[in-house]
């Protein structure tokens, strides 16, 4: 049999059924094709859709056997449905779309312009699958197929997926894949993508068919919404990095307007350890072992969103808190992390490129406080801390309190920034008074602005005298309950006996040791002790002067 020709003609399709013969392939190089609403075409072979004047204009239903092949000048129009089934003829083998079936351009402005794409396509190849396919023909294009309104994976039980390239030489990766499948419907959301194949649960590899096995793009609406990125590579059993790695963008105004997309293993997207999620140092990085989304948008528009993964078929090592990647660095909006890779969402993105998952198992203070103390000098009072090391450290703000609950700043520092030697800080504080006790504390602070407080010291510039003297003696806190602080301000060195006793004149606690120069601490814990009062009595050996102070137990 000849091939069903339409040259320069218009052809109407109502109501009836119109076949062509076995095999038979339907073209139209130039005419207007019209399928009324309600009525059905079914071609046993291929569809050839060319030339400038070349239109179908589907309100109907037309099934296809065979393949699809178009230029990159005939017209698609109409809210109909474009079924690839071949449970009739070609049954066993896959079916193809090849040329130009889509919106022609990086962008949604040749909608209804320069447009071939599909209203409605609906998937039942018996074996599950539908390819893309660039040709000469359609000037190579990689924008193959498009569709403004659904995709329906699974027509009449046969779950099917769309590989963007020949099935006959798999690209190990997204970037390999030669053609672009769209949905230029901007309907946010799932609703569009008919009988998907998406899980959220971290392993879909039993049933990877309804998704794009390759590249895929999706039309952004600039009021924004929840987008789903229903893109993968071909299925494979569990640890490998295939089937769908299934995305959600979640926008708010924007001008993206076309997204695109695909998944690409193996692309690491290594930086710098560094501190996020609260403390945690980021040191393992997923794109080595799983891969990263690569997204990019032609038009460069902007507008802020948060990205949800669903990474599939991956045994990720055990961490404690994971976070979401762009371009290979921290960004989006700050300790923004989760438990777990599968169901991961971060916030606060701007553009697109690369995006990966990271991870850490090992908490991180900023600093690592060795020492905090006070020396009591001529006329100032010293404040000394030593950092056993920094991480991303920005600045320290001294603090200082009459009371020990209500504090002020009286210095910044600027920190070192990262280190992992010792380190060591110095403030001298000339506004002080004689003989009236100070507390002390810093607050460090992150680059990325997180802060957290030392604990708390104690200083008393002692007067000038020589003397072993109640001023130069201060307990706290009093009254106690857990832990008391038994703090000297001296002004030189000196051998003390500490003693204390209860309220009937026992010996409950006994120490002799020396002390230099400045201030110092006794921390005494109180747990076992009885409550009541009690009377300290420290004697400088030397001079035999006696301090007397009480404290009572709570």
């Amino acid at each position: 049999m000849k091939p069903f020709k339409l040259t320069a003609i218009i052809a109407v399709f109502l109501s009836s059924i119109c076949f062509s013969q076995h095999n038979n392939e339907l073209y139209n190089n130039g005419a207007l094709i019209h399928i009324q609403a309600g009525a059905e075409v079914h071609v046993l072979g291929d569809v050839h859709m060319r030339g400038a004047t070349a239109t179908l204009e589907n309100n109907g239903l037309l099934k296809a056997d065979g393949d699809l092949y178009g230029d990159n000048l005939f017209q698609q129009r109409g809210t109909g449905i474009t079924r690839l089934q071949n449970n009739l003829v070609n049954i066993g083998q896959n079916q193809k779309i090849s040329g130009s079936f889509a919106v022609r351009g990086t962008g949604s402005t040749n909608l209804g312009v320069n447009d071939g794409s599909f209203y409605n396509l609906e998937l039942g190849n018996g074996i599950g699958i539908v390819w893309l396919e660039t040709n000469a023909i359609a000037g190579s294009t990689a924008y193959v197929a498009d569709v403004r309104g659904s995709v329906n994976f699974n027509y009449a039980g046969s779950s099917n997926r769309i590989i963007t390239h020949s099935p006959l030489a798999i690209p190990t990766n997204g970037s390999g894949y030669s053609a672009v499948f769209g949905l230029m419907n901007s309907t946010p959301g799932l609703g569009t993508l008919v009988n998907n194949t998406v899980t959220l649960n971290g392993n879909s590899s039993p049933i990877d068919a309804g998704y794009i096995q390759g590249k895929f793009r999706r039309r952004i609406d600039p009021a924004g919404g929840a987008y789903g990125f229903v893109v993968g590579l071909e299925p494979a059993g569990a640890g490998a990095q295939r089937g769908i790695q299934y995305t959600q963008l979640n926008f708010g105004a924007n001008t993206y307007d076309v997204l695109e997309s695909y998944f690409q293993t193996g692309l690491s997207n290594t930086f710098a350890p560094q501190l996020e999620c609260g403390g945690y140092l980021i040191n393992y990085w997923g794109g080595t072992d799983h891969g990263q989304w690569v997204m990019t948008n032609p038009a460069a528009g902007s507008g802020t969103y948060s990205m949800t993964v669903w990474p599939q078929d991956d045994n990720f090592p055990a961490k404690t808190v994971w976070l979401i990647t762009k371009d290979n660095t921290i960004q989006g909006t700050p300790d923004q992390c989760g438990p777990s890779p599968v169901n991961l969402t971060r916030g606060g993105f701007n553009g697109f490129s690369t995006f990966g998952v990271a991870a850490a198992d090992a908490f991180v203070l900023p600093t690592e406080l060795i020492q905090l103390w006070t020396e009591s000098m001529s006329d100032f009072i010293q404040v000394n801390w030593l950092i056993g090391s920094e991480h991303n450290v920005s600045h320290y703000n001294l603090e200082r309190s009459d009371d020990g609950v209500n504090f002020e700043l009286i210095s910044t520092l600027a920190a070192a920034g990262n280190s992992e030697t010792e380190l060591s800080y110095q403030y001298d504080d000339h506004n002080v008074n004689r003989n009236q006790l100070y507390y002390y504390r810093y607050r460090v602070f992150d680059l990325d602005g997180t802060a957290e407080y030392s604990p708390i010291v104690q200083g008393k510039l002692v007067s000038n005298s020589q003397n072993f003297s109640t001023e130069s003696v201060y307990i706290y806190p009093n009254p106690s309950s857990d832990n008391l602080n038994i703090g000297i301000a001296s002004s030189k060195d000196r051998e003390l006996v500490i003693e204390i006793y209860n309220s009937i004149g026992q010996i409950v606690y006994n120490q002799r040791g020396a002390i230099e120069k400045g201030n110092f601490v006794l921390p005494i814990s109180l747990d076992q002790w009885v409550t009541g009062m009690y009377n300290v009595k420290i004697t400088d050996v030397s001079s035999e002067e006696i301090v007397w102070q009480k404290f009572i137990k709570q």
